[in-house]
C-alpha cells in the first residue's frame, strides 16, 4: 500500500506529520508507537509523541466526525497544522474535535467555521467548550 499524500484524508487513526505527511495507524496509536520506536524515539505513550516530536494525533470516525489531539491552543504549528489538515478537505468530515495535551475540554469545529470572514485558527484559540456530563 502507498503512503498517503500530504494532508490526505484517511478513514481511522492517523498521525499527521508537521510536514502535512500521514503514518496510518491500523489499530491504535499506543500499539503503533511501541512497533516503531524508531519513528517516535523516546515517545511510549500519545501524549509524549504529541507533546514531543509535534504530531497530531487524529482519527477520522464514520458520518464524518473526525478528532485531532494538539500540543495546546497556544502552540501555532499545531494549531496551523490541525486546520490545514481540515480546511483541505472540507466536504470530507462534518464534525471536528480538537483537544489539546495541557488543558481540559475541546474545541469544536464545523465546515462552516472555513467560510470567508470566518477564522477557525482564531477559535482554536479562543475558548473551550466543557463536556457538560464531566463535573
Amino acid at each position: 500500500m502507498n503512503a498517503p499524500g500530504r494532508f490526505e484524508w484517511v478513514k481511522g487513526a492517523a498521525w499527521l506529520l508537521p510536514d502535512g505527511s500521514l503514518h496510518i495507524v491500523p489499530g491504535f496509536h499506543d500499539e503503533w508507537i511501541a512497533a516503531h520506536r524508531d519513528l517516535a524515539p523516546g515517545c511510549s505513550n500519545v501524549a509524549e509523541v504529541v507533546s514531543r516530536l509535534g504530531w497530531l494525533s487524529v482519527v477520522s470516525y464514520a458520518q464524518g466526525y473526525v478528532e485531532f489531539m494538539i500540543r495546546s491552543r497556544s502552540d501555532a504549528a499545531s494549531v496551523e497544522l490541525c486546520v490545514e489538515q481540515l480546511r483541505r478537505n472540507l466536504g470530507l468530515w462534518q464534525n471536528a474535535l480538537v483537544m489539546t495535551m495541557d488543558e481540559e475540554g475541546y474545541i469544536k469545529l464545523a465546515p462552516g467555521d472555513f467560510d470567508p470572514g470566518f477564522s477557525p485558527e482564531s477559535k482554536i484559540r479562543g475558548a473551550f467548550t466543557k463536556d457538560p456530563v464531566s463535573p
